[in-house]
C-alpha cells in the first residue's frame, strides 16, 4: 500500500495536478479499507476477550478473574454470615431404641440435699455417633487331601463355588471399585488409603486387576440400563472430551431423571451419535451439536439455556449487531419464563400457551430481520442458522413434560469432568471401557437413592460365587407424557 507521508503540524500542500488528486484519493480508500480491516479484527478479539460461560460453551472453570467476581458478585445484605435470629431449627434426629449399639444409665443421687429421696421419672436421650476400630476379616479357608487305604488313590477337598479363589472378597473389591469411580480416587491413593484405614497392603498389579472381574459383572446391569434409557419418553444427550494418553476420545452421555447411560467413543460424528442413541425413538434433548441431527425434528428438542448464551454473544457486539442480538435475548428469556409458568400450570393453561405462541412468532420475525439486515456477515450468519434450526427450538410446545434445557445431562457429566481434571486420563482400553460402566452404575444409583456401595458389593458377592450376574436395578416403567390443551 502506497504511504503518505504527511505533517499533522501543519496543513498539508495541496496536490498540483489532475494525477496527484487521484493519487492522493486512491491512497485514502486502500487506507480505509485497511483500518476497516483492522477495526473488523479488533472487534473480533474484542469479543473473543469477553467470552465465558455465559456467554459460550466455555466452562465455569475457565473462566477469567474478572469474570468470575461478577459472577459471584451479590449484592450485600447486611446480615452476619451464618444462620439467622429466628430461623428454624434443624436438628439430627434420633436413632430409634433398637438402632442403638449400647446404652449407659447415668442416675442423679438418690437422695436431696434437703434430705428428701429423689424419685427417677424420666430421662433426656443424649446419642453419640462415633466410628469403630477398624480391622480387615481374614478368613483362612483349609482344603485338606488323604489316600485311600486300600488302594492309595488320592483323595482332595475343594473350594465352594462361594469361596473367592483370589485374595478379595467382595466386598474388598466393591470397596475398590467405590473408591475409583464414585470418589474419583487414583490406585495409589486406593493403596494408601487401604493401608492407612485398613491396616491392608496390596500392590498397585493387584488392585488394578481387581477390577477386571469387576469390569465383567457390571456388564449386565450396564446394559440394563442402556436398554432402559433407550427405551424412556424423553431422553437427554450430552458429550465431552475423554483422553486416552495423547489421544482425544469422547464420552457420550444418554440420561433421564431416573437414569443415566454412558458410553466412550474414538469420535464425536453422527455415527458415534447414533451407537449411543440406538433405536431410541422418544423425545432427545440436546444442545445444538449436530452429530443428534439424524434425529427426527419433531422428536428434537434444543436447549434453551445454550441458546441464550449464544444471544449473550451478540448482544455483546457493538452497532446494529448488538441491538438486534438485544433483541433476540428478551424473547428468549420471556419465552423460558412463560415455559416455566406453562409447566408449574400442568398444562391446562392456555394463557401462557397462547403467550409463547406470540412469542414464537415474534422470534421468528426479529430473526429474520436480523438476518436480512448483516447479510453474509458474523451475525447474518448466525441468525440465518438459528432460521434452520427453530422447529428444533420449540417441540416442548408440541409435546408438553419436555424440559426447556439440557440440565439432566449436563449434570450427569459433570462428576466425570471433575474425575478427569483431577485424575488425568485412561491408559488403555479396559480403562475406556471401565470408567463409563461405573459411571452409568454410579449415576444410577444415585438418582434411584440406591446405595452404590451396597449395590456393588451384590453384584462382585454374585459374580464371585456364581459366575453370573443376575441382579438388576429397580428401573422405572416409562411414564406417559401429560397431554396440552390446544391455544385458544
Amino acid at each position: 500500500m502506497e504511504r503518505l507521508d504527511l505533517d499533522l503540524s501543519r496543513p498539508p500542500p495541496l496536490p498540483g495536478t489532475v494525477e496527484e488528486c487521484h493519487r492522493v484519493i486512491e491512497a485514502l480508500w486502500r487506507a480505509l479499507g485497511e483500518f476497516q480491516q483492522i477495526q473488523a479484527r479488533v472487534e473480533e478479539l474484542e469479543e473473543q476477550l469477553a467470552l465465558g460461560s455465559d456467554n459460550s460453551s466455555q466452562p465455569p472453570s475457565q473462566d477469567s478473574p474478572k469474570k468470575r467476581a461478577e459472577r459471584k458478585g451479590k449484592r450485600p445484605t447486611g446480615r452476619k454470615k451464618g444462620a439467622q435470629v429466628g430461623h428454624p431449627r434443624h436438628e439430627r434426629a434420633l436413632v430409634p431404641a433398637e438402632a442403638v449399639d449400647e446404652v449407659r444409665h447415668y442416675f442423679p443421687h438418690g437422695r436431696c440435699e434437703c434430705g428428701g429421696s429423689v424419685a427417677v421419672r424420666g430421662f433426656r436421650p443424649h446419642q453419640v455417633f462415633d466410628l469403630p476400630e477398624i480391622r480387615y476379616r481374614v478368613v483362612e479357608h483349609r482344603v485338606y487331601e488323604g489316600r485311600c487305604g486300600c488302594c492309595g488313590e488320592k483323595h482332595q477337598g475343594r473350594l465352594p463355588d462361594e469361596v473367592p479363589r483370589g485374595q478379595m472378597g467382595p466386598g474388598l473389591v466393591a470397596w475398590i471399585g467405590l473408591m475409583t469411580g464414585r470418589y474419583h480416587l487414583s490406585l495409589r491413593e486406593v493403596e494408601a488409603l487401604l493401608e492407612e484405614q485398613w491396616g491392608l497392603r496390596f500392590s498397585l498389579g493387584a488392585i488394578s486387576q481387581s477390577q477386571i472381574p469387576l469390569q465383567a459383572w457390571l456388564g449386565p446391569v450396564y446394559n440394563q440400563i442402556g436398554e432402559a434409557v433407550r427405551k424412556a419418553l424423553i431422553a437427554h444427550a450430552d458429550e465431552t472430551r475423554h483422553y486416552r494418553g495423547r489421544s482425544i476420545y469422547w464420552l457420550w452421555a444418554l440420561t433421564t431423571d431416573q437414569m443415566a447411560y454412558f458410553l466412550t467413543h474414538y469420535s464425536r460424528g453422527k455415527g458415534a451419535a447414533g451407537e449411543l442413541l440406538g433405536d431410541f425413538q422418544g423425545i432427545l434433548v440436546t444442545d445444538r451439536h449436530g452429530a443428534y441431527n439424524d434425529h427426527p425434528q419433531d422428536s428434537h428438542q434444543y436447549c434453551w439455556a445454550h441458546l441464550i448464551r449464544n444471544l449473550e454473544r451478540i448482544a455483546g457486539r457493538k452497532g446494529q449487531a448488538g441491538e438486534d442480538g438485544e433483541r433476540l435475548l428478551r424473547a428468549a428469556r420471556l419465552t423460558v419464563h412463560y415455559g416455566k409458568l406453562w409447566q408449574q400450570s400442568h398444562y391446562p393453561s392456555d394463557r401462557y400457551r397462547r403467550r409463547l405462541e406470540r412469542l414464537k412468532a415474534l422470534f421468528r420475525r426479529e430473526l429474520e430481520q436480523a438476518a436480512q439486515r448483516h447479510g453474509d456477515n458474523k451475525t447474518g450468519r448466525s441468525c440465518r442458522k438459528l432460521l434452520d434450526d427453530f422447529p428444533r427450538f420449540w417441540t416442548f410446545l408440541d409435546h408438553p413434560g419436555v424440559p426447556m434445557t439440557n440440565n439432566t445431562a449436563e449434570r450427569a457429566l459433570r462428576p466425570y469432568v471433575i474425575w478427569r481434571k483431577t485424575r488425568f486420563f485412561s491408559q488403555s482400553h479396559r480403562g475406556d471401557c471401565f470408567r463409563p460402566m461405573i459411571l452409568s452404575l454410579v449415576e444410577t444409583c444415585k438418582r434411584l437413592k440406591i446405595g452404590v456401595y451396597q449395590t456393588l458389593r451384590t453384584i462382585c458377592a454374585q459374580g464371585m460365587a456364581e459366575g453370573e450376574v443376575t441382579f438388576r436395578l429397580p428401573l422405572p416403567e416409562p411414564q406417559p407424557l401429560p397431554v396440552a390443551s390446544p391455544a385458544g
